[in-house]
C-alpha cells in the first residue's frame, strides 16, 4: 500500500525522510522496519512504542483470543534502535510546519497523536476513528485504559482541528459542531 501510494505521487522510497508512529499495533507499525530499511528514514515514536518496535511485537491490550493469535503467529520485523527518535508530550517534530506530539494514552498506554497547528491537521491514530461519517473514540473492547482514552479524546477535540485523520476510517472534515459537541459531552460524562 505504501509503495503504491508513493508511485501514485511520483515519489521513491528515498523521498521518505520521517516515519511517525502513533503506537505499536501491527496495523500501524508493522511495516516500519521495511520502510525504514528501504528509505533510511528516521522513526519517531513514544518510549514504550520504541521498545515494541525494537522487538517486533505488539502491545497487549486486545481481547484475549486476538492477543493469543497475535502473540503466536503475527510478528513484524524489528526496527534498528539507532533509527528511532523518542518523542515526548509537547515535542515539535520537523514536519508539516511543526508537528506537535501529543500523548494520548487509552487505546494503548503509549499512544501518541500529532497535530499541525499551521495546517490545522490532527493525526489522531487510534485515539479517534470515523465510522459511517461519525467521529468516535476508540471502542472499549480494544482500549487499554477507558478513562485515559476519554481524557485523550477530549484533549484532541479541544484543539478544534480543521481535519482529523484517524487510523481507521476516512478523514473527518465535515465539521458538524453538534456531532462534535455530542461526542465531547458524552466523553465528559463517561
Amino acid at each position: 500500500v505504501v509503495w503504491n501510494a508513493l508511485q501514485s505521487l511520483n515519489l521513491q522510497p528515498a523521498d521518505i525522510v520521517r516515519i511517525i508512529i502513533t503506537h505499536a499495533d501491527i496495523d500501524h507499525a508493522g511495516s516500519a522496519a521495511a520502510i525504514q530499511k528501504l528509505s533510511g528514514a528516521v522513526i519517531f515514536a513514544g518510549a514504550e512504542t520504541a521498545e515494541y518496535l525494537k522487538t517486533g511485537k505488539s502491545p497487549k491490550h486486545l481481547p484475549a483470543l486476538i492477543q493469543f493469535i497475535a502473540s503466536r503467529f503475527i510478528r513484524y520485523e524489528a526496527v534498528p534502535p539507532q533509527a528511532i527518535n523518542i518523542v515526548h508530550d509537547g515535542d515539535t517534530l520537523p514536519a508539516c510546519g511543526g508537528l506537535q506530539a501529543i500523548a494520548t494514552p487509552g487505546h494503548t498506554l503509549d499512544h501518541f497523536s500529532f497535530y499541525s497547528p499551521a495546517k490545522g491537521i490532527l493525526f489522531a491514530g487510534d485515539a479517534l476513528n470515523t465510522q459511517k461519517n461519525q467521529l468516535n473514540r476508540t471502542p472499549p473492547r480494544i482500549t487499554a485504559d477507558e478513562t485515559a482514552a476519554n481524557q485523550s479524546a477530549i484533549r484532541l477535540l479541544e484543539l478544534a482541528p480543521a481535519i482529523i485523520a484517524c487510523g481507521h476510517g476516512k478523514p473527518f472534515t465535515q465539521h458538524d459542531s453538534d456531532q462534535i459537541m455530542r461526542l465531547f459531552n458524552k466523553l465528559r460524562t463517561a
